[in-house]
């Protein structure tokens, strides 16, 4: 009776983790439309409020890796446990992928816990030149993040022309397509790309 539990909860955990998949792809796909940016400036940057700034960041990375660790934790154990009580293929395969974003999520987890991003290195890095002064710390910061604002803008471009030409190619050979529903995936992909085109157009 347990065992027939266990596998109705872990075939109802498949529909979501569809409906999951098919989220991800759209909101967390290579078109950058989640991409975040960091709240420093060069013009109001300090040594003092970037020391603060890493603090808080640090304490949310900690707090935002454990939770992928426990939450990949279970998606793992879920797997684990549903691929051995189920006899189909097309299930087990589903659970295999379970246990794979599983192990991801724990990884991905640590990384964000133990290292984090580019403002955490950078002031680590400050922070070990005991040599420089705040100061000289604050002159070094502007001029990174003066050189980092132009090349974020010419990062923008390059995707934009380049979401722009594969929505193009895209839009163009759902046009000769007579398969409805190979003309319709083409048109989707195409409109996706070139809406992440517009979106970093209007980021310049």
């Amino acid at each position: 009776m347990k065992i027939i539990l266990l596998k109705h909860y872990m075939c109802n955990w498949v529909g979501a983790f569809k409906i999951f998949i098919i989220i991800s792809f759209l909101c967390i796909s290579p078109l950058g439309f989640g991409e975040t940016k960091g709240t420093t400036s060069k013009d109001n940057i300090r040594w003092n409020s970037f020391s603060k700034e890493v603090s808080a960041i640090k304490k949310s990375d900690y707090e935002n890796g454990l939770s992928y660790i426990v939450s990949g934790t279970i998606a793992l154990t879920g797997g684990l446990l549903g691929e051995n009580i189920s006899d189909d293929a097309v299930e087990k395969g589903i659970y295999n992928v379970f246990q794979s974003i599983g192990v991801a999520s724990v990884g991905y987890g640590a990384y964000l816990w133990k290292v984090g991003g580019e403002k955490r290195s950078l002031y680590d890095a400050l922070d070990h030149a005991k040599e420089l002064t705040p100061k000289e710390k604050t002159i070094f910061l502007r001029a990174f993040y003066f050189q980092q604002k132009k090349k974020r803008k010419q990062e923008r471009l390059i995707k934009a022309i380049t979401h722009g030409l594969v929505a193009g190619v895209n839009l163009y050979n759902g046009t000769l397509q007579t398969q409805a529903g190979v003309k319709n995936a083409l048109f989707f992909v195409g409109g996706v790309n070139l809406l992440a085109s517009a979106s970093y157009t209007f980021n310049f």
